[in-house]
Order: C-alpha cells, then sequence, then structure tokens
C-alpha cells in the first residue's frame, strides 16, 4: 500500500507531467508527433521498471484493467463517462494494485504508476481501452 503522503506526491507528480504535456502541446512541432514520442519520458519509465517494452506492458496491464478502466460497468470507467477524467488518487490505488499483479513492486512500482496514469490521462481512457484493446492483445 502507498501511504496516503505518497499517494498525494505521485498525484502531484500525475499533475506536472500532464501540465508539461499539455504545455508542450501548444508547441505546433510537439504536436505533429506521435503519442508514443510525446510520452518518451512515461514509456522509458515503464520499459525500465517492467523490464519489456513499454507497448507490450501496456497491453498487459489493458487486460488486467480492463472490467476497471474500459467496461461499462467498471468504477473508473463510470468516473471517466461522467467526468471526463479520472480522480488521481483511485487510479494510482486501482492501477496500484494492478501493477503488483503483474508482477512489479518496490522502488519500480511509483514511476510505473505514475508513468501509466499519466499515458492514459493524457491519451483518454477510450484512446487507451482501443489502443492497447481485444484486436491487439490475441
Amino acid at each position: 500500500m502507498f501511504s496516503d503522503q505518497e499517494i498525494a506526491q505521485l498525484a502531484t507528480e500525475i499533475d506536472a507531467q500532464l501540465l508539461d504535456l499539455k504545455s508542450r502541446s501548444n508547441d505546433v512541432s510537439f504536436r505533429s508527433i506521435d503519442q508514443e514520442s510525446q510520452l518518451e519520458k512515461q514509456n522509458q519509465a515503464i520499459a525500465t521498471a517492467a523490464n519489456e517494452p513499454a507497448k507490450s506492458f501496456l497491453k498487459k496491464f489493458w487486460r488486467a484493467a480492463k472490467a476497471d478502466l474500459c467496461e461499462e460497468e467498471g468504477m473508473l470507467y463510470k468516473q471517466w463517462k461522467k467526468w471526463g477524467d479520472l480522480d488521481n488518487k483511485e487510479a494510482i490505488a486501482t492501477f496500484r494494485g494492478i501493477a503488483v499483479a503483474l508482477g512489479l513492486s518496490g522502488n519500480v512500482l511509483p514511476s510505473v504508476v505514475v508513468a501509466v496514469t499519466v499515458i492514459i490521462l493524457h491519451i483518454g481512457v477510450k484512446a487507451f481501452c482501443a489502443e492497447y484493446g481485444d484486436r491487439e492483445s490475441t
């Protein structure tokens, strides 16, 4: 479990990374770069922690998060549909559990949780579910 203080720090880091991505998206040259390149910092954090390519890990993450994030009855799906956003603290708690179930622990866990949350919030839940969903995981 993350302590309340750790959750607050991770939520702050998520907000800072999203703000950086948003501020850079005002740059025309940045907007022409594909999503994967825009999210290089997050993809590198995942690849380093998971010891596999970020895209491969994110496909596994999608399979594990599908019920909460991509299906109409999922808690995070309902939140996204209603507000167009996810609460950082709820996302951190849910994604932490998924990352642990995928075999991550220790010092790498916070960086993966932050990276995955930033990716999902930056591209959107619907886009994440479409990008890493069934068509690619079979």
